[in-house]
């Protein structure tokens, strides 16, 4: 499978998934807007970018069969696919399920329009 593909499933199922499922959640912790709307719609559409990104990042990590984030604060993580699996796909789950909050934030937001 291509990444490009991967990515794209990826996000769709993060979506089905947060239309199904998880932005009643989500839902019900905001408020709807009162003097900006289009901004809010476009802060949803931010959040939608934000989650196809999370879908990516995996993609990408699945194909290559390596996962290398570094952050100043919180420091490194490297993981191969073939020595150490577990990290690997304990660090794959999590970038999903970080886009599926993100996804079903969105599509909160999106829903809160229509009040």
């Amino acid at each position: 499978m291509s990444t490009t593909f991967m990515t794209w499933l990826g996000f769709v199922a993060m979506i089905v998934i947060a239309v199904c499922f998880t932005w009643r959640p989500a839902y019900a912790t905001l408020r709807p807007p009162r003097h900006r709307p289009v901004a809010f719609l476009f802060g949803s559409l931010v959040f939608l970018l934000m989650a196809f990104m999370f879908a990516w990042l995996p993609a990408n990590a699945i194909d290559t069969g390596h996962i290398h984030v570094s952050h100043r604060r919180a420091g490194t993580l490297d993981a191969w696919r073939e020595i150490e699996p577990i990290t690997f796909w304990l660090i794959i789950v999590a970038e999903y399920l970080c886009g599926l909050l993100i996804a079903s934030y969105a599509i909160a937001g999106i829903a809160l329009m229509d009040r």
